[in-house]
C-alpha cells in the first residue's frame, strides 16, 4: 500500500487516525477538469485507500488519487481514478443531485467542525454528477436535498477517470480549529467495489464521521463578509378549468448572513415553492395518516439542526413520531399557506448545535387555516465521544387561534469500539400542551442499533398518550406503543457470482396504554440473494394481526368490521442491477387480509440509453376480496428525464390512480447557470374522469421562476 505524500503510511486496522496536511497555494488551479495547473503539483497526494467492500482489507486495485491543497477562499480537490477496463464503467447520470446507485463516483466527507457529529458529504460521477448532503448525528441522519454552491468538472479518459473541485468555505460552517475530519470512498462500477481512506471496517458507514481521518492546514480561512441575497422573480399563469385564467407576477426571497463561520441567519419573505417537486402518490389501506416527506427548499436547508425524535433505518427520519414535522408548516389539507415572512437561525457555537425557526403565515379560507405565528427552537450539546444531550421547543397551532406548545429532550450517542461493531442509541420524550382541547400528553421512544461484518440488531419502542397532540408534528398513532426489533444476517459465500445471502427477521407489536395486542406484524427474510450483478432476489413471510374496535373505510364502498383478525402473506422479489441500460424491479405478494384476501404485484422498468435520459415506468396494483366485496387499487406513473447540460434538465412526471380517478402531470425545465442561479419553468396539469366516462381538464398552472443569489 502507498502512503499519501505529505502523510506518513497508516497502519490499515486503523489503530491510529489517518493524518494528511493540506497546504496553502497562492495560484488557484482552472476548474476544468484538466489537471495541468502548476499549482498541483505542491498538493497533498492520498492515495493509501482500501477495498471496504465486497473484501474489506484487500489492497485497492486499481489505484485511487486525492489531491487536496487550497487558498484563502477555496478548496480544491482532484480526483484520480485508475480505471483498466473503461469500457465496464458505470455512466448513467450526469445531472445535479441524481441518486447515483451504480455509477463509478467519488464521495467526499467533511468534518469541519471536528466534533465527531456533524460533517459535509459531496459527491460527484464520472459522467459529472454532482451531489451534497448535511449530515448530523455522527452520519445517522442525512439531509440529501441541502444544496451548496461549489463546481466540478470530470473527464474520462482511456485508462483513467479524473475530476476537479472547488469548494468555497463560504459555503460551508467550521470550527476555529486548524484541524478537519475527512474520508473518501470510491466506488467501482466495474465491480460494485468501494475503496476507502479511513473507517476500513465494512459495518461502519461512510458518513461516520467519528471514524474519518484527520486533515490540517485550515487555520486563516476566509468566509468573506458572509452575507447572501437570494431574491426571486416569478410570473405565474393560473388557468382552472372552470374558471378565468388569471397571470400574475412575485417577488420574494431571502437574506442569509453569517453570523460567525459556524453560525448562519436566514430572512425570508414571500416565501414560495413554486419549483417544489410533487409528492409521490399513494393510496391508503390502512385506518392511519400516511407519512409525506418534506420536499422545500427553505425547510430542508440546514434540516439537520431540527431533527428530534424517531430514527428510521438507514439514517432517514422516522416516520411513526415526529415532534417537529416541517411540512406543516406552510401547507394545509391540500392547500399551500403563504409564508409572509419568517426567520431562521442554525449552526454551532463552541460545543452548541442551534436551530430556530420563526414564521409569519397568512389566513387562508380555502384551507380553513388562521393567520399564525409559529416557532422551533432545537438546542443540543454535544458532550464528547459520541455523546449529545438536546432539547426542543415548538410554539403555535397553524390549524387553530389556540396555542401549542411542546417541550422536549433526547440524548443521543454512538460508537464503534464500546461493543464489537458500530453501536448507536437514541432515547427522547416529548410533552405537549393544546389550548383547543385542553389536553396534555407525552410522546416518547428509544432506539437502539448494533451494526457488525455480517449481522445487525436493531431495537426499538416508540409510543405516546392519547393526548399528545404536537401542533407542529406528526403522528401516527396517537395512544399507542410500538415495540419492535430485527436481526439481519447476510453471510459471505464463496462464490464467483453471489457476494451475499440475507436472512432476517422484524417482529414488531403494537399495544394499548393499557399492554393489550392492537397489531403486530412479523416480518421474514426467508432467503435473499446479492448477486455480484448487483441483482436481487428475495422471498419473504408475514404473520400480521390486526384488531380494529370500530370498523373503518378501505376504499368507497369497501369496509372492514370491528373485530380481531389474523392472517399470513407470501411475497417474492426480483431487483435488477440499475447499472443495466435497462432494469426491472418486480413483485409479487399473495395472501390472506383481515377477512378476506389481498394480492399485491408491483413493476418498474428504468430505461437509461445513456447518461442523458431516463425513463422509468411503474404500476401497482391491490386487489382485494373481503367480506364488504372486492376493490382493485391500481397507480401508475411514468418518469422521463433528460439533461441537454449537467445544468439544464428537463423534468416530466404523470401520476394516476383509480381512486382518486385523476391523472397529473408536473414537467419542470431547470437550468441550473450556477449555484445558487436558477430558472425554472414548471407546468401543473392534470385531468379527472367523471362517473359519466368523461375526461375533463382539471386546469393548469405555468410558472416562470428566477432565482439570483449574489454573494459578498
Amino acid at each position: 500500500m502507498t502512503a499519501s505524500a505529505n502523510a506518513a503510511p497508516q497502519d490499515p486496522d486503523q489503530s491510529q487516525k489517518r493524518l494528511g496536511h493540506v497546504p496553502t497555494v497562492h495560484q488557484a488551479p482552472e476548474i476544468d477538469g484538466v489537471l495541468t495547473d502548476e499549482a498541483w503539483g505542491s498538493a497533498l497526494r492520498i492515495n493509501d485507500f482500501t477495498e471496504v467492500k465486497p473484501n474489506d482489507g484487500a489492497v485497492s486495485d486499481p489505484i485511487t488519487e486525492i489531491w487536496m491543497m487550497r487558498d484563502d477562499e477555496h478548496l480544491y480537490m482532484a480526483v484520480v481514478c485508475m480505471e483498466p477496463t473503461p469500457e465496464d464503467m458505470v455512466l448513467q447520470n450526469i445531472h445535479r443531485d441524481a441518486f447515483l446507485a451504480n455509477d463509478d463516483r467519488m464521495e467526499l466527507v467533511l468534518g469541519t467542525f471536528n466534533d465527531s457529529e456533524n460533517s459535509y458529504w459531496f459527491q460527484i460521477s464520472a459522467a459529472g454528477s454532482r451531489g451534497d448532503a448535511l449530515l448530523g448525528a455522527n452520519g445517522r441522519r442525512f439531509n440529501k436535498p441541502w444544496d451548496a454552491f461549489w463546481k466540478g468538472e470530470t473527464r474520462v479518459l482511456e485508462d483513467r477517470w479524473v475530476a476537479e473541485i472547488a469548494i468555497p468555505f463560504a459555503t460551508m460552517s467550521f470550527g476555529e480549529t486548524d484541524l478537519w475530519q475527512a474520508n473518501f470512498n470510491r466506488f467501482r462500477g466495474a465491480d460494485r467495489s468501494d475503496h476507502r481512506w479511513a473507517s476500513l471496517r465494512r459495518e461502519l458507514p461512510l458518513g461516520m464521521i467519528s471514524e474519518a481521518g484527520q486533515l490540517s492546514g485550515f487555520a486563516g480561512i476566509q468566509k468573506g463578509h458572509g452575507l447572501e441575497f437570494r431574491p426571486y422573480f416569478k410570473v405565474a399563469n393560473d388557468n382552472p378549468y372552470d374558471g378565468p385564467s388569471v397571470m400574475a407576477g412575485d417577488i420574494g426571497g431571502e437574506i442569509n448572513w453569517s453570523i460567525t463561520p459556524q453560525l448562519k441567519a436566514s430572512v425570508t419573505w414571500n416565501t414560495d415553492f413554486a419549483e417544489t417537486e410533487v409528492d409521490t402518490r399513494q393510496v391508503n389501506l390502512t385506518r392511519y395518516p400516511l407519512f409525506f416527506p418534506e420536499k422545500r427548499d427553505f425547510f430542508l436547508q440546514d434540516a439537520t439542526f431540527f431533527q428530534f425524535g424517531e430514527v428510521g433505518g438507514h439514517g432517514s427520519t422516522g416516520s411513526h413520531l415526529q415532534p417537529f414535522f416541517s411540512r406543516r408548516i406552510g401547507l394545509a389539507s391540500g392547500f399551500e399557506v403563504p409564508l409572509d415572512y419568517g426567520l431562521r437561525v442554525a449552526g454551532r457555537t463552541n460545543q452548541w448545535d442551534l436551530g430556530f425557526i420563526g414564521v409569519s403565515t397568512a389566513a387562508t379560507a380555502a384551507a380553513g387555516t388562521p393567520d399564525s405565528e409559529l416557532f422551533v427552537f432545537r438546542p443540543s450539546y454535544n458532550l464528547g465521544d459520541g455523546l449529545t444531550v438536546g432539547a426542543l421547543l415548538t410554539s403555535g397551532n397553524p390549524s387553530s387561534e389556540k396555542d401549542n406548545n411542546v417541550i422536549g429532550a433526547d440524548l443521543r450517542w454512538s460508537s464503534s469500539s464500546v461493543l464489537p461493531g458500530n453501536f448507536s442509541f437514541n432515547t427522547f420524550f416529548s410533552h405537549s400542551d393544546d389550548e383547543a382541547t385542553e389536553s396534555r400528553g407525552m410522546g416518547f421512544g428509544t432506539q437502539a442499533e448494533l451494526t457488525t461484518t455480517d449481522w445487525s440488531y436493531r431495537v426499538s419502542m416508540i409510543g405516546s398518550q392519547d393526548d399528545f397532540r404536537p401542533a407542529l408534528g406528526f403522528i401516527r398513532r396517537p395512544g399507542e406503543i410500538q415495540t419492535s426489533g430485527r436481526i439481519r444476517w447476510s453471510p459471505r459465500p464463496d462464490s464467483e457470482w453471489i457476494r451475499s445471502y440475507n436472512f432476517s427477521i422484524s417482529p414488531s407489536w403494537w399495544t394499548d396504554l393499557g399492554g393489550d395486542v392492537v397489531s403486530s406484524n412479523v416480518a421474514l427474510r426467508v432467503l435473499g440473494f446479492d448477486f455480484e450483478s448487483g441483482d436481487d432476489l428475495y422471498f419473504n413471510m408475514q404473520l400480521q394481526s390486526d384488531h380494529p374496535d370500530t370498523s373503518f373505510g378501505v376504499v368507497e364502498g369497501i369496509s372492514i368490521a370491528a373485530g380481531e383478525y389474523d392472517w399470513t402473506s407470501f411475497s417474492a422479489g426480483f431487483r435488477s442491477s440499475s447499472s443495466r441500460s435497462l432494469a426491472t424491479n418486480i413483485s409479487f405478494t399473495k395472501g390472506d387480509w383481515y377477512d378476506g384476501t389481498l394480492d399485491r404485484f408491483r413493476t418498474d422498468l428504468t430505461w437509461r440509453p445513456d447518461e442523458k435520459m431516463r425513463a422509468a415506468l411503474s404500476y401497482r396494483e391491490e386487489h382485494g376480496s373481503v367480506a364488504s366485496g372486492d376493490f382493485t387499487v391500481r397507480i401508475e406513473s411514468l418518469a422521463m428525464d433528460y439533461s441537454f447540460t449537467s445544468g439544464l434538465t428537463l423534468e416530466t412526471l404523470m401520476q394516476s390512480d383509480n381512486v382518486s380517478d385523476t391523472l397529473g402531470l408536473q414537467s419542470r425545465l431547470r437550468w441550473l447557470v450556477e449555484d445558487g442561479r436558477e430558472l425554472f419553468l414548471v407546468l401543473n396539469t392534470g385531468w379527472e374522469e367523471r362517473d359519466s366516462g368523461l375526461i375533463v381538464p382539471l386546469g393548469n398552472d405555468v410558472t416562470a421562476k428566477l432565482v439570483y443569489a449574489v454573494r459578498f
